[in-house]
């Protein structure tokens, strides 16, 4: 009988010894999941864009003479975001308008700014333009044509809207959160501007006003 008991309890560790040894009641290993990596998105953005720009003016001191001038051109734009609420921006713009029997002045603009901003959604941005402005064409209307060549502040207001895709999924399914919490998404893609811009604010020169897109 103990013989017997003895046997049993042989085969009971040796069961057990194999069967925790050969792998059947081993737990497997959890494999940790790596975390999405975070995108640190460039702070850099450049852009391009078509302009509508028109100035007026009088010819004289008199005032006796009203003129106003339209023309089309080209923008092209870069800038950095220190954060959502503040970049800087540089822009260059020309028209290529030759002058004729209707006007159409050609017109070249510099603009050095600090830009402001303000998330109004996750899609949309506002923001506005205060800096330096270097302009120069010729003003006048058609007749008593005169020169311009200066420089002084410039300031203008507009819009952006992202339109790079937006992954609408939760944190527990492994991706963002991309619910607008008032942090606007820094991540640019590809996206669309307009905005207006006064290009010289000063009282001795004609109104040089832009729209930009």
């Amino acid at each position: 009988m103990r013989n017997r008991i003895s046997m049993s309890l042989l085969v009971i560790a040796v069961l057990s010894t194999s069967t925790y040894a050969g792998g059947k009641g081993v737990v497997p290993a959890i494999i940790p999941v790596e975390p999405i990596p975070t995108v640190q998105p460039t702070p850099v953005y450049v852009g391009v864009g078509l302009i509508w720009g028109k100035y007026a003016g009088q010819c004289g001191d008199g005032g006796d003479c009203p003129y106003e001038d339209v023309t089309y051109g080209a923008l092209v734009r870069a800038g950095y975001d220190f954060n959502q609420y503040f970049g800087i921006e540089a822009r260059l713009l020309g028209t290529f308008w030759e002058a004729d029997a209707l006007g159409g002045q050609e017109l070249q603009h510099f603009g050095l700014f600090a830009k402001p901003m303000y998330p109004v959604s996750e899609d949309f941005n506002l923001y506005a333009l205060l800096g330096y402005g270097w302009t120069q064409t010729t003003t006048g209307g058609n007749k008593n044509l005169k020169e311009l060549d200066e420089s002084g502040f410039s300031a203008g207001v507009g819009l952006e809207y992202d339109l790079s895709s937006k992954e609408d999924d939760k944190i527990e399914d492994g991706y963002y959160d991309r619910e607008f919490d008032g942090q606007a998404d820094q991540e640019k893609g590809w996206g669309l501007f307009v905005d207006y811009q006064r290009l010289l604010i000063q009282s001795d020169v004609p109104d040089l006003d832009v729209v930009s897109a």
